[in-house]
């Protein structure tokens, strides 16, 4: 009986926040939508890599990094922007908290909404990239993709569950805390720039990083090599490693929302409206 009121929560978490995102216009134009922002990124490194002459080794796996990282931002908002939306544009959370149960089955339905509209961009991103611009990755190994899909979405899910928890304490425009970091996971994860060419002091923060484990699998699962560095772990390796970091970002994310639950109704933050 409690599972299957969770995975309710979970599904109506998730109609609402694709309804949210995608109910606003037709199919078409939401396509065109969905594909400008990180079509526009991706051309720019694509631009970069022509006007630099092609390094070799660098493009291919580039182009598909940058793909794959759309979900990263996308998945770890997610909880955060149903947070700042429910309870400041439509005033709703409190009813949320009416609900049988935990409110984190519902802000997971609207993270996995969200991973499952960029991963359609990201699909999108790297068939245009293979089609149109030949870019086309050497191999396809689809049950290391699924392994690692399913590991880096949990492992964003239950971070954004944390900073989720942050959120119930910030004012509607908290969401550019999100923003702010998915912007320093791509500088500091090796979705544009391989390790190699990182300053040195930098290093140390890309390894600490759990998307620069992520998206090296998601590289090998389509049997591109982004530098040398990374190279020399096993595959088996870079798996622990990032079941090792999804295992602490369970246990930081339940931890992190519960501390922020918790101060939350004791300041009687459920249902506030911050203005700006």
């Amino acid at each position: 009986m409690a599972i299957a009121t969770t995975l309710k929560k979970i599904s109506t978490g998730y109609s609402l926040a694709w309804k949210k995102e995608a109910n606003w216009t037709s199919p078409p134009v939401y396509l065109a939508y969905s594909l400008t922002r990180p079509l526009a990124g991706a051309m720019l490194i694509w631009l970069m890599a022509t006007v630099a002459g092609r390094p070799p080794g660098y493009l291919l796996p580039a182009w598909y990094s940058l793909a794959a990282f759309q979900i990263v931002p996308a998945v770890l908002g997610g909880t955060s922007w149903a947070i700042l939306e429910d309870r400041e544009r439509y005033q709703m959370l409190k009813y949320v908290y009416l609900a049988p149960g935990s409110a984190i089955p519902y802000l997971s339905g609207h993270a996995l909404a969200r991973a499952a509209q960029s991963l359609f961009g990201a699909v999108a991103l790297a068939a245009f990239g293979a089609f149109v611009l030949g870019l086309r990755p050497p191999e396809f190994h689809p049950l290391l993709l699924t392994a690692t899909l399913v590991l880096g979405v949990t492992l964003l899910l239950f971070l954004g569950l944390a900073l989720a928890g942050a959120s119930l304490h910030f004012a509607r425009h908290g969401h550019f805390m999100t923003e702010s970091i998915g912007g320093v996971f791509l500088l500091c994860s090796a979705a544009i720039f391989p390790v190699d060419i990182l300053p040195l002091w930098m290093r140390p923060v890309t390894y600490a990083s759990p998307v620069t484990w992520w998206l090296e699998l998601v590289r090998r699962s389509l049997g591109l090599k982004f530098g040398s560095v990374l190279s020399g772990y096993s595959t088996a390796l870079i798996l622990g490693i990032l079941g090792a970091f999804c295992a602490l970002s369970i246990a930081m994310g339940f931890y992190g929302w519960a501390v922020g639950e918790r101060k939350a109704k004791w300041k009687g933050l459920l249902d506030a409206t911050t203005a700006y």
